[in-house]
């Protein structure tokens, strides 16, 4: 039997304390495709500690292989791990254009217990930690990229660029050699307008999120477009994106204020609103990443905060 998917469109309220998604509207599709679709999502609120960790405009959220919360605090021009229980761990970085400062970090990413990648967007560059927040040098430098805006590591350690003025992904190898890059300038299928974020899926597929042309394109490991994924008939600015361990893609619309699921073949399975929360405006997500339990954490950069989110799997017939 194929496996049925619903999806489900919900305007939804974070509680203040643990609760669930309140649902105004819901419009239900079915139709066929992968297996353990996302059929839903439910907000059970802030991570215990995220208000009292001082963020400024956060913007990119990734998880080491302690389970610890390491978080690109923009405003602050620092890094910050937090532990699973909300305790700080350590800090790292600074204003500044030195070895090991940062102007605007916009984004990171975590090679589990070897390294830690941080983009500093003002400074033009990637630099490299090791776990305990180190300096061990650039990766790439100004003179290698005119506007790095997103990076990922892939399952072997290589290192994905974005750079939105070449309208590319430029990988890097472990040893820092450019590899052939995914997208760039033309026409037809795979050309990115607007390249965001990217990540490295469990299949070695690749998701480039491109809110100039709203979609997420989805590659495979040789630079050949698999399909895109977006919202038919609505507006949609997708930047930070993530994999389930199923395949399923998750993107986050900082200026939608949503987050949504599509299907291991680009095809829409859930949206929640992150609208109408009570304690604040509109959460603005910009970071998604998954703890140690399988729930997906998402960043708010309007309130500096963490958002947990449970996923709600569909089954097969």
């Amino acid at each position: 039997m194929h496996c049925l998917r619903t999806c489900v469109f919900v305007l939804g309220c974070l509680l203040a304390a643990a609760g669930s998604v309140h649902s105004s509207d819901v419009d239900v599709f079915a139709t066929v495709g992968d297996s353990r679709p996302i059929i839903g999502f439910e907000l059970i609120g802030e991570v215990p500690g995220s208000g009292q960790w001082g963020l400024d405009s956060p913007q990119s959220l990734a998880i080491d292989h302690r389970g610890n919360m390491v978080i690109a605090d923009s405003g602050n021009n620092r890094v910050l791990v937090v532990s699973e229980t909300g305790d700080v761990v350590m800090e790292f970085g600074g204003y500044g254009w030195d070895e090991g400062q940062f102007d605007t970090p916009t984004d990171l990413a975590v090679y589990a217990g070897f390294y830690i990648y941080v983009l500093d967007e003002g400074n033009r560059r990637v630099e490299r930690f090791d776990e305990r927040g180190n300096y061990l040098g650039r990766i790439v430098d100004e003179d290698d990229t005119s506007a790095p805006i997103g990076i990922a590591i892939g399952s072997g350690g290589e290192l994905l660029v974005v750079d939105e003025d070449k309208q590319a992904v430029v990988i890097y190898s472990q040893f820092a050699e450019a590899l052939e890059p995914l997208g760039g300038f033309g026409e037809g299928a795979g050309v990115l307008v607007s390249p965001c974020g990217v990540v490295m899926g469990p299949s070695r597929q690749i998701a480039v999120s491109d809110p100039g042309a709203g979609v997420v394109h989805v590659f495979d490991e040789f630079g050949s477009e698999l399909h895109e994924a977006a919202l038919p008939g609505e507006r949609f600015y997708p930047c930070a994106v993530a994999f389930d361990s199923f395949g399923n893609l998750i993107a986050a619309d900082a200026e939608g204020h949503s987050i949504v699921a599509f299907g291991a073949r680009g095809r829409l399975t859930s949206a929640v609103a992150l609208e109408g929360d009570p304690l604040s405006r509109a959460i603005e997500p910009v970071g998604l990443a998954f703890d140690s339990s399988g729930r997906l954490l998402v960043l708010d950069r309007a309130e500096g905060r963490l958002i947990l989110v449970e996923l709600v799997y569909g089954a097969c017939e």
